[in-house]
């Protein structure tokens, strides 16, 4: 099946208002979820009378104002006046009900007719008249039947026509339901009776001429009558005269009692439908929304929400999902809660908890603790059973206290970078900066203490790390200082520093680290510290030696700003940088063997601010964008949205692994999240990855053309051709979680990197036979053998067949040799090739390929289609420097490649720099640029080229010019040289 209309949103957006446009929230019980879908997500109209699930698993919502498409996405929309399709018309847009017909097409019913719809044209293939009371019923295949009144209608697929097989429906007044079995049945559902009366017949597609042959069984369906019946599918639920209910099993013909709902109806009132959901049985009523009887407590009811008013309900055909259509709040997707993560958005806690979140700890009385860059430290008792509540929360700045309900911002800097739970005395010890430098919370006194007597020697500091060797010692990193060794003494209600002492680390005795971000303890003797710009260094605090490591000229990267580190097992390390992951062996003293995982190798972002190994052996890191899941094993790569997951960017120093429950905590700009304990999403079957769109020369491509091998494809007549595909796989549970690859088999070389990407562009493909696949994964260990396979057959035009050129070839030669025999003087070069041809196609040959210079690297091109891409590239880029997202999937995307299209035809154009590094360069031109031509401030200018790190900028800056940022704009003739790059 084939898209509606395509809506291409660009990767970044989709993720950026991804929890913007789909409103999520936990129902009354909190073990489900309703997703509400409304107009954000472009649906037509609120009231949403029918809703219908097709064969490929797309949703179709009939509302009061057209008929809508989704697949979980994007939403397509279908009126009487369509802007997609001139000729495309309903009589009315009011759309009564939806099932399948045959040969991919729909049935839409209107109060005005019924529609047959063509799901591959998008067109009505006809409207039939005097079909204003047809109730059309059909199944999953499409055999369609017709009730009208008491007569009996059946599609004839051969004659593309409604066949009536006369007035036969007993009782009419009285069928009040129908539904088509699995072989093509049909079941008339009569209220105020115990019977089912079946109608079949042989085939739907018999030729006029031959007479139809009708058969009629009547089913006993229950020992009393049946008051009414809720059909879901190829099932059906029933209430018996006394209100009992029941769930029927039409393929097995058998039937389960749930329970007596007579205190249910008399209470809410009328019933929409009824389905179940895993276990439990789901109840619609009209006035009164949505209830449960819980399978595990003898099926007791349980409010889901009330505050709907519902027309209709459907169950997923794949998904454990049951569809509400709703009067004015659009559509409901319930489903169970099956989240990998619990997330405590801190806004949901108070307005006023704005400021990011910077570390985390947990204690041994289950509290939960986490600092934050403004809002100062907050303390949640015993959080499983307090998790999201505010009456217990407690927020700290220094030794003063406040509750979050009379919470009022601090008015002193109140940051807390770090949180350690002390092993040696009953409490937690809090690093913060200047005003509230190190603090310890004693559990006893139920208090904050100050620790006395730290001197930051004059300078503007934040503690980072602590760590504690015994009773009386800590080691703290500290920003400025570098590593601290501070002596305590615990005298009654004050905490004394003894003894304070730097621990000098330096490279040739002139190169002091002092910007460690991260800190953390292997065994009681060696600290690992991480610095902003110098890589790694592995101190021993028993007899205070250390070694610096240092990665960036071993992997030619710049990968020494590092950010989080990780011990994965006794020799085997991840250090998170600004510009991805190292991963590194250790042992015997030095570094045995290191690698590099990046963008390029799935990563959702480069800047890696926390790693933490589960307890299947998977890490986890955090990124400025996304929560990324690696498999150390295969070296797959997985980016989890949803799910639970409702923090994008994450923050430095906020990842945690809790010593007593093993979750992993990460914190980030709108809150912090801990994974479940399985950290494994619950994932329905696999579905099928349905074509939404294809496009050929910006032309939109409806049927296919071409068929290879039993496969349905595209023959393009072409030279180099352009062509796009738009695919999508309609899972509404897992589908912020797909990832997508794909290649066109006979052009490239290997698969792409799974990314979210599901719109792809070719374009100067040569003539040849291709197959176009795509695979996906929502999870790093999935094994999904679902691949979608599109034959692709690109013919030479015409005029530039070799059999043309041949004959024109001898043609040509026929011609010449005619006249030479009347004419032997004549000379055929000069006048086919002219005096200086061949000089002048030496020249041309010496001018295909030529070297172009931007901002002093060299690229070099061979064709008019490389120097097209280059200037694309460079404009991008120039544009859009002050963008945090400019990376390689940013500029991919802008120039309608995929991510490995573009580092290929980049490569190919240049080998001195990285489309990265050529990325840092631009931003480091025009910040000295901006330095010697404006008067902006420095922070200013770090914010206008898109750099959110002022350490990071001040190394790059100085590694490039050799001076600081302030020095450069003070030296006149230093500019110079900057304009002339350019």
């Amino acid at each position: 099946m084939y898209a509606i209309f395509p809506m291409k949103l660009k990767l970044f957006i989709f993720l950026f208002f991804l929890f913007a446009i789909v409103h999520i929230k936990a129902s009354v019980n909190d073990k489900y979820l309703i997703n509400n879908i409304t107009s954000t997500n472009g649906l037509s109209n609120s009231a949403v009378l029918t809703i219908f699930q097709d064969s490929d698993g797309l949703m179709w919502f009939g509302t009061y104002d057209g008929l809508n498409c989704y697949d979980s996405k994007t939403m397509s929309v279908f009126r009487s006046k369509s802007p997609y399709n001139e000729d495309f018309t309903f009589k009315s847009n009011i759309i009564h009900k939806i099932c399948q017909a045959d040969n991919q097409c729909l049935w839409v019913k209107t109060f005005l007719g019924v529609a047959r719809f063509s799901l591959v044209k998008r067109e009505i293939e006809e409207i039939y008249t005097d079909s204003e009371n047809y109730v059309v019923y059909s199944n999953a295949k499409g055999d369609s039947w017709v009730v009208n009144g008491s007569e009996l209608l059946y599609f004839n697929t051969t004659l593309k026509r409604f066949v009536s097989l006369g007035n036969i429906i007993p009782d009419a007044e009285k069928c009040t339901q129908a539904l088509v079995t699995d072989s093509g049945e049909i079941w008339l559902l009569y209220a105020g009776s115990s019977d089912v009366v079946c109608f079949k017949i042989p085939s739907f597609s018999v030729q006029k001429s031959i007479k139809i042959e009708l058969e009629k069984e009547l089913i006993k369906l229950h020992n009393v009558s049946v008051n009414r019946y809720f059909v879901q599918n190829d099932s059906f639920s029933f209430i018996d005269a006394e209100n009992n209910l029941y769930l029927y099993d039409v393929a097995a013909k058998t039937k389960v009692y749930i329970r007596n709902i007579s205190d249910l109806m008399q209470q809410y009132g009328k019933i929409e439908n009824i389905t179940s959901l895993q276990e439990d049985v789901i109840i619609a009523f009209h006035l009164n929304g949505l209830v449960s009887l819980n399978s595990s407590k003898e099926y007791r009811e349980e409010v889901i929400d009330r505050s709907v008013r519902i027309f209709s309900m459907t169950k997923d055909r794949y998904n454990d999902i049951a569809w509400v259509g709703t009067d004015g709040q659009g559509v409901l997707m319930l489903t169970k809660n099956n989240s990998i993560a619990q997330t405590l958005e801190l806004t949901r806690l108070s307005p006023l908890l704005k400021r990011q979140v910077r570390s985390i700890a947990t204690d041994r009385y289950g509290g939960l603790w986490f600092g934050t860059k403004g809002d100062g430290l907050i303390h949640i008792p015993e959080y499983e059973k307090n998790w999201g509540k505010k009456e217990a929360v407690e927020l700290y700045s220094g030794s003063s206290r406040q509750a979050l309900s009379d919470y009022l911002p601090w008015e002193n800097d109140n940051r807390v970078f770090s949180i350690h739970e002390s092993q040696f005395h009953d409490g937690m010890w809090i690093g913060g900066t200047n005003a509230n430098l190190l603090y310890f919370y004693s559990f006893e006194q139920s208090r904050m203490i100050k620790v006395e007597g730290f001197d930051t020697k004059g300078n503007t500091v934040e503690i980072k790390g602590v760590y504690e060797e015994d009773a009386s010692t800590l080691w703290v990193s500290v920003n400025m200082l570098g590593l601290v060794r501070l002596k305590v003494d615990f005298k009654g209600n004050r905490i004394l520093i003894t003894d304070q002492e730097e621990k000098i680390i330096s490279k040739d005795n002139n190169d002091v680290y002092l910007v460690f971000f991260s800190m953390a303890n292997q065994g009681d003797s060696v600290l690992w510290l991480g610095d902003r710009g110098k890589g790694l260094v592995r101190y021993n605090i028993k007899d205070n030696t250390y070694k610096l490591i240092s990665f960036q000229q071993k992997l030619n990267r710049p990968v020494d700003d590092v950010l989080s580190f990780c011990q994965y097992d006794e020799n085997k390390f991840y250090i998170g940088t600004s510009t991805g992951v190292v991963s590194m062996k250790y042992e015997e003293d030095s570094v045995r063997a290191i690698s590099y995982i990046g963008q390029e190798h799935g990563l959702s972002n480069d800047m890696i601010h926390g790693i933490l190994p589960d307890k299947n052996g998977f890490l986890w890191m955090s990124s400025n964008k996304g929560l990324n899941k690696y498999n150390p094993m295969n070296g797959r790569i997985h980016t989890f949205y949803g799910n639970g997951i409702h923090i994008e960017e994450f923050s430095d120093g906020a990842y945690y692994k809790c010593p007593y429950s093993g979750r992993l905590f990460f914190g980030g700009v709108n809150g912090l999240l801990y994974l479940s304990d399985n950290s494994t999403a619950v994932y329905s079957p696999f579905q099928n990855i349905v074509l939404r769109d294809f496009w050929i020369e910006n032309k939109r491509a409806f049927s296919p053309n071409y068929e290879e091998d039993g496969r349905n494809g595209w023959e393009i007549d072409g030279e180099k051709v352009f062509f796009r595909f738009n695919f999508i796989v309609p899972d509404f549970v897992g589908g912020e979680n797909i990832e997508y690859s794909y290649m066109l088999e006979g052009y490239d070389a290997d698969w792409s990197i799974f990314s979210k990407t599901n719109d792809v562009t070719y374009s100067s493909v040569p003539p040849g036979k291709y197959m176009f696949k795509v695979r996906y994964k929502r999870d790093i260990n999935e094994n999904n053998e679902k691949i979608l396979m599109i034959p692709i057959y690109i013919t030479t035009p015409w005029y530039k067949s070799p059999l043309l050129y041949i004959g024109l070839v001898i043609l040509l030669f026929l011609l010449v040799g005619t006249i030479l025999h009347f004419f032997p003087s004549f000379n055929p070069v000069d006048v086919f090739v002219g005096k200086g041809h061949i000089d002048d196609s030496k020249v041309d040959i010496e001018e295909t390929s030529q070297e172009v210079m931007y901002y002093g690297v060299r690229f070099t091109i061979h064709s008019v289609e490389q120097m097209d891409v280059l200037e694309k590239f460079v404009a991008i880029v120039e544009n859009n420097l002050d963008n945090e997202e400019l990376g390689i999937p940013f500029i991919a995307s802008e120039l309608n490649l995929s991510t490995r299209q573009f580092y290929r035809k980049f490569n190919e154009m240049t080998a001195d720099i990285s489309p990265n590094e050529f990325i840092k360069l631009c931003r480091l031109e025009k910040a000295a640029d901006l330095l010697k031509n404006t008067s902006l401030s420095i922070l200013e200018i770090i914010s206008m080229i898109g750099i959110n790190s002022r350490s990071y900028f001040y190394k790059e800056f100085i590694k490039k010019f050799g001076c600081t940022p302030k020095d450069f704009r003070n030296t006149p003739s230093l500019g110079d040289e900057t304009n002339d790059r350019k």
